[in-house]
C-alpha cells in the first residue's frame, strides 16, 4: 500500500503522521519536503540507538518512480511537501489513499478551499475522479464546535474530500515520541494517541 500525505499547506502534521505510520506499517519512508524533517527524525532515531526506517530523500520524479517500482507490494509513506507542485502530484497519482491532514481552523478550511483545485486539477490530468481523505489532525478535545465546522465543511464538498471517522488529537505522546526518533506506537503502545494511529491504520485498510 502506498499511502501519501498531501497538502499545498504546510504545518498541518504531514510529517508526524507519515513518520508513525511508517513505523506502524513498517514502511519505507520517502521524504520529499524541502525541510526533510522525516529524514530528520529518522536520522534522530538511529543516533538514539533504534533502527532506522528505509528512508529516502526524494527530489527527482524518476527517483519516486524507481521507488515505488523497485518495491512493489510493499508498504510506503510519502511525506510531500507543503506546497503545490508537479513532483507533489505525481506523488498523489503514484498513491493508493491519499490522506490530507486539517486542523480544526478557520485557517485549515481555507487552505482545503485551495487544495480542493489541485486535487480537481489531478483528477483531470488522470483522466478519473479521485478524493482525498481529510483527516482531522492537532484536534483539542475542547475544541467541539470547531471540529463539528470543519467536518460540516468536509462533508459538503464531497466530491474531492472523504472524511475520515479517526480524529487525531493534540497528545504530548506526539511530540515526546517524535523527539526521540520513536513513533506513538513503540514509544507508549497502550496510550491514547498510539490507539489514534492504530484506527487511523485500521480505518485506510479496511
Amino acid at each position: 500500500m502506498i499511502i501519501c500525505l498531501s497538502h499545498q499547506k504546510g504545518g498541518v502534521g504531514k510529517s508526524s503522521l507519515s513518520t508513525n505510520l511508517a513505523v506502524a506499517l513498517n514502511a519505507i519512508l520517502v521524504d520529499m519536503d524541502r525541510q526533510h524533517h522525516s529524514a530528520k527524525w529518522n536520522k534522530l532515531r538511529k543516533m538514539n540507538g533504534y533502527d532506522p526506517l528505509p528512508c529516502y530523500e526524494v527530489d527527482d520524479p524518476a527517483d519516486l518512480r524507481k521507488i515505488v517500482k523497485d518495491n512493489n507490494g510493499k508498504n510506503i509513506v510519502i511525506d510531500t511537501g507543503g506546497f503545490d507542485s508537479g513532483m507533489n502530484r505525481i506523488a498523489v497519482m503514484a498513491s493508493d489513499i491519499v490522506i490530507t491532514p486539517a486542523a480544526p481552523s478557520q485557517a485549515d478550511i481555507f487552505g482545503l478551499q485551495e487544495y480542493e483545485q489541485i486535487v480537481k486539477d489531478i483528477g483531470e490530468d488522470m483522466k478519473q475522479d479521485i478524493q482525498t481523505n481529510i483527516l482531522i489532525n492537532n484536534a483539542d478535545t475542547r475544541s467541539k464546535r470547531d471540529i463539528s465546522n470543519l467536518q460540516k465543511y468536509v462533508k459538503e464538498n464531497d466530491t474531492y474530500f472523504n472524511l475520515l471517522d479517526t480524529i487525531i488529537h493534540n497528545r504530548k505522546d506526539y511530540k515526546t515520541a517524535y523527539g526521540k526518533g520513536l513513533g506513538v506506537i513503540e514509544f507508549n503502545a497502550t496510550g491514547a494517541a498510539a490507539e489514534e494511529i492504530k484506527q487511523l491504520i485500521k480505518e485506510i485498510s479496511g
